[in-house]
């Protein structure tokens, strides 16, 4: 059980190190071809591909760390409790914010593989690189609600204010 925790706790940073490991090696590897045989048409495909996939996983793990971008000199100007209840609201709106983008990536994954549209160089379906979309929102969702709940938990403790799991709770 404490492994799965683990695994669970750290999801994004193994499957991002992954990701930009097999950029890092697809982009060596166009490199190498390109200047003793020639250029490498699914390389660059694979790259793209992975850093729309990186993009998606990493807004998770930006969650998780409480390092998206806010605009925090009018919300400081209330009182902490104040500052809070704001906090949610705002963790509402981005969960429903990524509820309707999740719910229509899904849409645009069955047209895809009704289509049966398939990548120029690699040849696979292009239901998969769009499948980082429902990922990525599926993720956020799940870190935007440890959010909510460790920020109700901390509601009463005066000085608090939770804006990502950073600290493992």
């Amino acid at each position: 059980m404490k492994f799965i925790k683990h695994i669970f706790a750290n999801l994004e940073e193994y499957i991002l190190t992954v990701l930009m490991a097999s950029i890092a090696v697809g982009v060596f590897v166009q490199v190498v071809f390109r200047y003793f045989v020639g250029a490498l048409a699914w390389s660059e495909e694979t790259t793209r591909y992975l850093l729309v996939w990186i993009t998606f996983i990493g807004a998770s793990l930006c969650i998780k760390r409480g390092a998206h971008v806010g605009i925090e000199a009018f919300v400081l100007l209330f009182p902490i409790k104040a500052r809070k209840l704001i906090n949610l609201i705002s963790i509402a709106l981005a969960v429903f914010f990524c509820v309707v983008v999740f719910v229509f990536s899904l849409r645009i994954i069955r047209i895809q593989m009704a289509s049966g549209q398939i990548s120029p160089a690699m040849r696979i379906p292009m239901w998969w690189p769009y499948l980082a979309l429902p990922v990525g929102m599926g993720l956020s969702v799940l870190r935007l609600i440890q959010v909510a709940i460790r920020t109700v938990k901390t509601f009463g403790d005066d000085g608090i204010i939770v804006t990502g799991l950073e600290d493992g709770r």
